[in-house]
C-alpha cells in the first residue's frame, strides 16, 4: 500500500485516477476529517489485492508451545528443534515460484504505468500550472525585466507632464533600485 498525501481533494483525483487505470483497483481516497472540510487533508491510497498469492507448502510438527520457539526445552530441560514437513515435492515449489515471479513481473508493470501517468507527460494537464521554486523565480524575474523595459519605453515616448514627474517615474525609479 502507498499513501499519498494531497492538498485537496482537486490534487487527489488525478492520482486516483492514474492508480485505478494502473490497475490498482482496490485504490481509494480517505481522510480523518469529512473530505468536503476545506482543512481535510486528503490521503489516496493505492492499493490491489488482485496479485496476491498464498499457499501451504509445509507444517511444523511439535507442541505448540514449541513451535512458537525455533529451538524449545523439553520437560527433562534437553534442546529439542522443530520439525518442519514439506507438503509439497520440488516440482510444485517450482510452479509455485513461477507464479509467483509472474505476479511480481504484472505488479512491476502496474507500477511502471502508474509512475507514466504520473510523472509523464501528463504533468501539465493533473496539475495544472504548477511549477517549482527554481523555474518561478526565473519567470518572476523575466515579468520584472520586461515590465522595467516597458515603463522604461513608455516613459521615453511620453515623457513627464508637466516638467513634473508621474506615477511612471516612480516605479521605474523603485524598480532602479531593485536591479
Amino acid at each position: 500500500i502507498l499513501h499519498i498525501a494531497t492538498a485537496s481533494l482537486s490534487h487527489a483525483a488525478p492520482i486516483l485516477s492514474a492508480a485505478i487505470s494502473a490497475g490498482f483497483r482496490e485504490s481509494g481516497v480517505q481522510s480523518l476529517k469529512n473530505l468536503t472540510d476545506p482543512n481535510a487533508i486528503p490521503m489516496v491510497a493505492v492499493r490491489s489485492a488482485g496479485l496476491a498469492f498464498e499457499s501451504v507448502i509445509g507444517i511444523v510438527r511439535g507442541d505448540s508451545a514449541q513451535t512458537a520457539k525455533n529451538c524449545a526445552s523439553n520437560e527433562d530441560g534437553r534442546q529439542e528443534e522443530e520439525v518442519i514437513e514439506a507438503l509439497v515435492g520440488e516440482e510444485y515449489l517450482e510452479m509455485l515460484v513461477d507464479v509467483a515471479n509472474e505476479r511480481f513481473e504484472a505488479n512491476s508493470e502496474r507500477i511502471r504505468r502508474f509512475e507514466a501517468s504520473l510523472f509523464g507527460g501528463m504533468e501539465r494537464k493533473m496539475w495544472g500550472d504548477w511549477e517549482d521554486k527554481e523555474t518561478r523565480q526565473e519567470r518572476k524575474k523575466a515579468e520584472g525585466l520586461r515590465r522595467r523595459d516597458e515603463l522604461k519605453a513608455n516613459h521615453n515616448l511620453q515623457g513627464p507632464v508637466d516638467g513634473g514627474s508621474d506615477e511612471s517615474d516612480m516605479e521605474l525609479g523603485q524598480l532602479e533600485e531593485i536591479k
